[in-house]
């Protein structure tokens, strides 16, 4: 067995739940090199490299998956060749993204209308005006990242699923996300390194996108092309929305931004462009007023709300988008010192048999 398959095997599926489940095993291994313990909202230092991850599904209440829309099956993983190369051939035409050099902060408040298949996500760098008057004040400069190819070197990844429903209900069922669902640190972590590392798993999130469904008998070409009709919804999903450590205390008191521990902050996530932006004006008591043509509330689910149905599917197949992602415009995003740690995350999917129990 060699290293990777060592690395895989020690995490195990957790039982099948009533609900039945849809299970979706995430497993990322996080390459961290980190420089400059300092707040910088958009740094160009966060390099958290992704090796691959695997993504799992229980067919006991007839689910299965594919990244192609052909090939379904129980399980698939997610690695740089698996959703992109190695797709030139049954999916010429996917746009899934993949981030060879690591993941850097970037900023998204999903999806900006209805007819949108795809994030607005909006790169940035910051900097300092070197001017008497404005001398050491901070701005940020945003841009939208374009998905319209797809790339193995983007700042986040983001594909697309297929998943297949077979259960035969009349009525569409209902999808959550799990109680399994988290990150964490492996175990080889260390004491040290989960500490200096903790702002990075506080600022990460995860998004989908349910596009469009059609019937089981349809063709490859209409599954893989399903588009949104005016019917898209997607949801981000903050996993540590309420931790924070000391020194994204301490950076965001240097912002007149009161935070503690195991208290809820908002994020206002990017939603325009901007030259030059304020820095201050994309958090909320900062001393500044909020810049709503640049800058909206990023509405997030918690675990709490994982008795709520994220989204339906109908008996059939399902096109849908995943996206992994740093939030830049999170009050976390720290730089920090660290060699780097192994790191599990798990996205937890179920289905109930809801289109039985109302027929």
């Amino acid at each position: 067995m060699n290293l990777v398959e060592k690395e895989k095997f020690k995490f195990k599926l957790p039982n099948i739940s009533k609900r039945g489940r849809l299970l979706i095993l995430v497993v990322f291994f996080l390459g961290i090199a980190l420089s400059f313990a300092t707040y910088a909202w958009f740094s160009a230092s966060l390099n958290v490299k992704v090796k691959f991850f695997d993504v799992k599904v229980s067919t006991e209440t007839g689910l299965f998956i594919s990244l192609d829309g052909v090939n379904f099956s129980d399980s698939i993983e997610i690695s740089r060749e698996s959703i992109t190369s190695d797709l030139v051939r049954l999916y010429p035409n996917h746009t899934n993204q993949w981030a060879a050099n690591g993941l850097w902060s970037v900023s998204s408040n999903g999806i900006p209308n209805t007819n949108s298949d795809k994030f607005a996500v909006y790169g940035g760098s910051m900097g300092k005006y070197t001017d008497k008057a404005r001398k050491g004040t901070r701005f940020v400069t945003t841009s939208l990242i374009s998905e319209d190819k797809s790339s193995e070197w983007n700042q986040y990844i983001a594909f697309d699923i297929f998943l297949k429903n077979v259960s035969g209900s009349p009525k569409k069922d209902n999808l959550y996300i799990g109680r399994g669902t988290y990150i964490d640190f492996d175990e080889s972590a260390d004491q040290e390194t989960r500490e200096k590392m903790q702002d990075i798993f506080n600022t990460m999130r995860m998004g989908i996108v349910k596009i469009g469904e059609t019937d089981l008998k349809a063709d490859v070409n209409t599954i893989q092309n399903l588009q949104c009709n005016g019917e898209c919804i997607s949801l981000i999903y903050e996993p540590n929305s309420t931790k924070h450590n000391q020194e994204s205390i301490d950076a965001a008191s240097e912002l007149g931004i009161s935070i503690s521990d195991n208290t809820y902050v908002p994020t206002y996530g990017v939603i325009a462009e901007g030259d030059h932006l304020d820095h201050k004006s994309g958090f909320i008591n900062s001393g500044v007023s909020l810049d709503t043509e640049h800058f909206a509330l990023q509405h997030t689910i918690f675990e709490s709300d994982f008795s709520n149905a994220i989204f339906q599917i109908p008996n059939g197949i399902t096109k849908a988008r995943v996206y992994i992602w740093i939030e830049g415009q999170d009050v976390d995003a720290l730089e920090v010192h660290s060699e780097g740690a192994p790191v599990a995350l798990n996205l937890d999917l179920e289905k109930d048999l809801a289109g039985y129990e109302e027929y």
